[in-house]
């Protein structure tokens, strides 16, 4: 549940779900290769009797202090847009995972 896009908790019938999910889904993964946990499932949610559907439609989540570049908290968070219109799609993933990339020579 928690790499379920948001727009997945609530599919109307009719509904065009279209790569931005899958783009959603990449976002936590690469949040998780980075943290090594998910960006929903916290103490709030998972001790506290928080819910991780609410902390993801909500788009809920904090990047961890760490070293990684700005860059790449920018690439991450595009990619957990709530609204699936402000994500990019593959090709803009690719241009700044290159742009994050390239800051790092």
């Amino acid at each position: 549940m928690a790499y379920r896009a948001p727009e997945l908790f609530d599919v109307k019938t009719g509904v065009t779900l279209d790569e931005k999910v899958d783009i959603w889904s990449l976002g936590c993964t690469l949040f998780a290769l980075a943290y090594s946990h998910s960006p929903f499932e916290n103490t709030q949610t998972t001790e506290q009797g928080g819910s991780i559907a609410m902390a993801v439609m909500n788009a809920q989540y904090k990047h961890p202090s760490s070293a990684y570049s700005q860059g790449l908290k920018n690439l991450i968070d595009s990619m957990l847009k709530v609204n699936p219109q402000e994500r990019p799609d593959i090709h803009q993933v690719l241009q700044m995972t290159d742009a994050v990339m390239q800051s790092l020579r």
